[in-house]
């Protein structure tokens, strides 16, 4: 039987040991800087709960900037058809008024000038009828027809759309006693202030024509606008 010397066993246990050494270290730091190196490549930002809040204002503050660019665009073309229908039914309701009593024949050439500064305002040349009426006032036409002249002026400035001059005429109609146009004259100041976006002049007028002329026919359309508007 052999045997092995010390230093032989001494020099084979170091070498052993030496071995164990090295594939433990290959094992514990090798592997370990691996891991390492794959989450550092692999993780990836994450979004804060801060910015996802804010992004979620932002997006509530567009959506409602959106809905009240469409509510005004409804608002504004909701007040265009009111004003629309206003001058539709004041044109029906002087197609349908009664004929107006013949007041007392005035000289012929004023009557042959009201007669055709009337017949301009029916084929819409509004412009020329304003000035042949204005023409008749100025040369002092009775007092019957000169609240007329100021009604039809009130009319083709309305039909011009220059509301302030239609009402400033229309309100002189109410300068003539006895005046046959003043239930129609406060009918069209009311309208005259809702198609100018006055709805509270407006309200005001018609509640005067239903007040003062209640048996006519225009108390009616007067009362009928003011149900609607509330």
């Amino acid at each position: 039987m052999s045997t092995v010397s010390p230093r032989l066993h001494c020099s084979l246990t170091l070498t052993m040991l030496l071995g164990a050494a090295l594939v433990l270290s290959v094992m514990t730091f090798g592997c370990g800087s691996t891991e390492e190196n794959t989450e550092e490549w692999e993780t990836t930002p994450t979004v804060s709960p801060m910015a996802k809040l804010e992004y979620q204002i932002d997006s509530l503050k567009n959506e409602n900037r959106r809905m009240k660019e469409q509510v005004d665009a409804v608002t504004t073309e909701n007040r265009n058809l009111t004003a629309k229908i206003a001058e539709m039914e004041t044109k029906v309701a002087e197609a349908q008024a009664p004929p107006r009593p013949a007041p007392a024949p005035p000289p012929s050439d004023v009557n042959s000038g009201y007669e055709s500064a009337l017949a301009l305002y029916r084929h819409r040349q509004f412009a020329d009828a304003i000035d042949q009426f204005q023409g008749l006032l100025k040369a002092g036409i009775q007092d019957d027809l000169a609240s007329n002249c100021h009604y039809w002026i009130g009319e083709s400035y309305y039909a011009l759309k220059k509301y302030d001059d239609a009402v400033q005429h229309f309100e002189m109609v109410f300068d003539y006693k006895k005046s046959g146009k003043k239930p129609a004259a406060q009918l069209m100041i009311g309208n005259a202030y809702m198609a100018a976006g006055n709805a509270t002049a407006a309200r005001e007028a018609y509640g005067k024509v239903v007040a003062n002329y209640p048996a006519s026919s225009y108390a009616q359309k007067a009362q009928q606008k003011l149900s609607r508007m509330k």
